[in-house]
């Protein structure tokens, strides 16, 4: 928990040091954005003002009016512009080199930051040095928590789930192995495997020793990826779930592709990832196991139509996944660039 008071002090005394250096630089990446990104910027503008905080915004070549929106009502954004669709991690990389903060904070233009909320943010990670990237909590509009602790993909996990093993597990156990969904979301952890890119923040010395965000993984992958190789670099990865961020999920991508296309993208974003981590062969095994289990659950008597009928639409992903019709290859994905 993050004590207000510790708030008030560290950002009195960030703020002696702010006229030579930004603490934060947070980075926006725009594509289809321009309904809710207005919103997502007013939420850190203050901050920003102050001078804790610098706000780079990327505009991904968006064929909405997101940059111009931007330019317009923000002119303390540095706006970069790309020629062409990077993708969510490319994006992000082209931000990098005008991002001059201690810290550098992806935040997705579907996000509101409530007020204090950055300060304390960083005020957590000054009081956990052993992290190189951690997420905040993270909820809907109307109150819906998501839980942002998760693990790699992993075989032990699929297996366990499938054959229901993992109820067998004390509760506070099943949560420390799975996490997810199975973690309390208001609970902070100090060693996770990977959180999203949603709303996360990463230690300058983290992105140095891992590198950038890998532009081969599609949407959905690379934060997973990359939260891998801060770990095989000796950081840990944590979620303050003390504090909550407000999240409507996919806006973006939603609007782009279409629900059904958004979960396509991210199990094909999951595996590329899995493959870059784990090799393409344990990718292979992870996805049968995962087919199988989403058979099981479209038929289970005790799921609702609408799972039973989203379970069926993704094994209908894994299955030409498997047969090798579509999506990225176990290798490690096809370098495509999609909308964030």
């Amino acid at each position: 928990m993050v004590g207000k008071g510790a708030v008030g002090r560290f950002v009195a005394d960030s703020r002696d040091r702010v006229a030579r250096k930004p603490i934060v630089s947070l980075t926006v990446v725009l594509y289809n954005s321009d309904r809710c990104v207005r919103d997502c910027l007013r939420s850190v503008r203050q901050t920003v003002r102050e001078g804790m905080a610098e706000l780079i915004v990327v505009d991904n070549a968006s064929p909405d009016q997101s940059a111009r929106l931007v330019a317009e009502e923000f002119p303390e954004a540095t706006l970069v512009r790309s020629d062409f669709n990077r993708g969510f991690a490319g994006g992000c990389n082209l931000a990098w080199p005008h991002a001059s903060g201690k810290y550098w904070f992806l935040l997705n233009p579907d996000v509101v930051v409530p007020p204090g909320g950055l300060e304390r943010l960083v005020q957590w990670m000054e009081e956990h040095p052993e992290l190189g990237a951690a997420s905040p909590g993270l909820g809907s509009s109307t109150g819906c928590a998501a839980s942002v602790a998760r693990r790699f993909p992993y075989l032990t996990g699929a297996l366990l789930e499938m054959l229901r093993l993992h109820l067998l597990m004390p509760r506070a156990r099943r949560a420390e192995v799975l996490l997810g969904s199975y973690w309390p979301t208001a609970r902070d952890h100090l060693n996770v495997d990977w959180v999203p890119a949603t709303a996360m923040i990463v230690r300058r010395e983290a992105v140095e020793s891992a590198g950038l965000l890998s532009e081969r993984e599609l949407m959905y992958g690379e934060d997973t990826e990359w939260c891998w190789r801060m770990r095989r670099a000796g950081w840990r990865i944590g979620v303050c779930g003390a504090l909550r961020f407000q999240h409507d999920e996919g806006q973006s991508a939603i609007r782009t592709w279409g629900e059904a296309e958004r979960r396509r993208h991210m199990w094909h974003g999951m595996y590329a990832a899995c493959a870059q981590m784990r090799g393409p062969f344990y990718c292979r095994l992870l996805m049968a196991t995962n087919a199988l289990a989403l058979l099981i659950e479209s038929y289970h008597p005790r799921r609702t139509q609408r799972e039973c009928a989203r379970a069926r639409d993704d094994l209908r992903v894994h299955t030409a996944m498997l047969r090798g019709e579509t999506g990225p290859s176990p290798q490690g994905g096809d370098g495509a660039s999609v909308a964030p």
